[in-house]
C-alpha cells in the first residue's frame, strides 16, 4: 500500500470521525429540544451569558476559563427566584494540571436571598473554591456519608443547613452545591445528564434549592 492510499485512508478516518462527533452534538440537542417541549420551555442553543455567571460570585463559575454554557432552560420565574438549567465547561489548573471540567447544572437566582459563601461536595472533593475553608463536619447531622462542607462562617452555615435540611439531601444523595449572596448552583457529578433523566433532575433541584433559601 502506497503513501497516497495511506494518507487518503487517515483523511477519511477523520472526516468519518468529525460527523460522528457533529451527529452526537446534534442528537442531545434534538432530545433536550423534545424534553423542553414536554415542560413547555423554550430552549437556547447557547446560555446564559458569561457575565450573569461570573456576576453570581460563585467559584464554579469563576474559578474557570474558557467557559461555555449550552442547551439553555430558562425557567419563568418563580416565588421571586429565576432558575436556569443548562450544560456547563471550563478549564481548570494549567499546564500538565490542565483538565476540563463540564456538568449539567441547575443555577438559582433569589431575588431575596442571602446564602453565606459554601461549598457542598457531595464526595468530599473541593476543587475549585476560592477562599473556602473546611468545615467541622460532626454539628452537621443528618447529610449524606462522605458529604464535607466548606465556607467561612460556621455558624451561619449550621443556620442554613437545619436537621431537616440535612435530612432533605440524605433523601436526594448526590448533589454537590455552591451559595453566595442570591445565587445557588447545584449539581450531581461532573459530567453531562442524560435527557432521559431531565425531569428527575429538575425537580430534585428545585425541591433543594427552595428548601435552603
Amino acid at each position: 500500500m502506497n503513501t497516497y492510499v495511506l494518507l487518503a485512508a487517515a483523511v477519511l478516518a477523520v472526516l468519518a470521525l468529525s460527523r460522528v462527533v457533529k451527529y452526537l452534538k446534534g442528537r442531545r440537542g434534538r432530545s433536550l429540544a423534545e424534553v423542553a417541549a414536554r415542560a413547555s420551555v423554550e430552549l437556547e442553543e447557547y446560555g446564559p451569558e458569561l457575565k450573569l455567571l461570573e456576576a453570581t460570585g460563585l467559584p464554579f463559575f469563576v474559578d474557570g476559563r474558557s467557559a461555555v454554557g449550552k442547551f439553555l432552560f430558562r425557567l419563568p420565574e418563580q416565588d421571586g427566584a429565576k432558575s436556569y438549567y443548562f450544560d456547563y465547561s471550563c478549564l481548570l489548573g494549567s499546564g500538565d494540571g490542565q483538565r476540563k471540567r463540564q456538568a449539567t447544572v441547575a443555577l438559582f437566582d433569589f431575588s431575596k436571598g442571602a446564602f453565606p459563601d459554601f461549598h457542598l461536595s457531595a464526595d468530599g472533593d473541593i476543587q475549585e473554591a476560592s477562599g473556602l475553608e473546611p468545615v467541622e463536619m460532626a454539628p452537621f447531622k443528618g447529610l449524606p456519608p462522605g458529604v464535607k462542607l466548606y465556607g467561612r462562617d460556621q455558624a451561619a452555615l449550621l443556620k442554613l443547613f437545619t436537621p431537616e435540611i440535612a435530612a432533605c439531601f440524605g433523601e436526594h444523595p448526590g448533589w454537590s452545591a455552591q451559595g453566595a449572596g442570591r445565587y445557588l448552583v447545584m449539581y450531581k457529578g461532573c459530567s453531562l445528564l442524560s435527557p432521559g433523566k431531565y425531569g428527575q433532575f429538575m425537580a430534585e433541584a428545585e425541591k433543594l434549592a427552595f428548601n435552603l433559601a
